[in-house]
């Protein structure tokens, strides 16, 4: 048997070794931190896409996971498409010495724009706010007519919420959309619920309610959010099977009054909608066959309908 040198055997170790991979690009956020994000094409600009589609990822922050299930769901779309998935980090991600991170629950969770740990008051959806805009702007994306806002799970509660509270997403001169898909709660527009509300006195408070909102939510009126919600082109696309009451389920009161699952609770809200605002350009679709599952969800022929539709 042939022995290597030690300078050979070191030089075979550092070829065979695999490549380390690359960092993600980011995001310049007010005040100089920085957002991680996966993204199909350069957020400098491209003349080709025509739509983007920006994807949240759940409560476990897989950006990277819900960026290729994306890119996968969208087939030949993908070429006119910028498909773009924020990284909203936590302590945990162990996020470098100039990005922001955020709570993955209470008052600073980046799930319904609380403020961020690092810098403090910087609200996740004002984040969000930065990369629409940098989306709509002409200079870099001449061609880009429409921006879908789409969350799974922890990441519908974000696109949920953001497309009540979200000024900005009216500002932009270009059609912005939402689809929220299986989140485990709502924000509820109006103190009534599909349940008994019994003894739980935060039922409205926010995250579920207007009452006690954040920062960033409390900078608009009621009657401005309410207004803006109704307005805006929202699909709640909901997974028939997904009725399991698994361990990720909000089960904290304000949640369990508004259904004892996600699909009911999906099928409940958007029923309150319906009688809340009548001419909300809203509709619920929904995926046979499909739990609590993100790349089911977006691979569907439901799924691909309304977000690259």
């Amino acid at each position: 048997m042939r022995l290597l040198s030690a300078s050979a055997a070191v030089l075979v170790a550092l070829t065979s070794a695999p490549a380390l991979a690359a960092a993600p690009p980011r995001l310049t956020l007010p005040g100089g931190v920085q957002l991680p994000y996966h993204a199909s094409h350069s957020l400098s600009g491209a003349s080709e896409p025509t739509s983007a589609v920006v994807v949240v990822h759940g409560t476990g922050r897989n950006a990277k996971g819900y960026y290729d299930r994306m890119v996968s769901a969208a087939g030949g779309a993908a070429r006119r498409t910028v498909i773009i998935a924020p990284h909203f980090q936590t302590k945990d991600d162990r996020p470098a010495r100039r990005d922001a991170y955020w709570a993955n629950g209470g008052a600073r969770s980046w799930k319904d724009g609380g403020d961020a740990e690092q810098p403090r008051g910087l609200s996740s959806f004002t984040a969000m706010d930065e990369l629409l805009r940098v989306l709509a702007d002409k200079g870099r994306f001449p061609n880009l007519g429409r921006i879908t806002l789409v969350g799974h799970s922890a990441g519908g509660q974000f696109a949920q919420r953001y497309a009540a509270g979200s000024g900005a997403a009216g500002e932009l001169g270009i059609e912005v959309g939402f689809v929220v898909a299986n989140p485990s709660s709502y924000l509820y527009l109006n103190p009534r619920r599909p349940l008994d509300v019994g003894s739980c006195r935060e039922y409205d408070d926010y995250k579920y309610g207007l009452q006690r909102r954040n920062p960033y939510l409390a900078r608009s009126s009621a009657e401005q959010l309410r207004g803006w919600y109704g307005a805006r082109r929202v699909t709640y696309l909901l997974g028939e099977r997904d009725t399991e009451r698994d361990g990720s389920l909000d089960t904290d009161c304000p949640a369990e009054v508004q259904g004892r699952n996600r699909f009911e609770r999906g099928s409940a809200y958007f029923a309150a909608i319906q009688r809340q605002f009548p001419a909300a350009p809203h509709r619920k679709v929904t995926v046979p066959g499909v739990g609590h599952d993100s790349g089911g969800m977006f691979s569907s022929a439901q799924g691909k309908a309304v977000i690259f539709g």
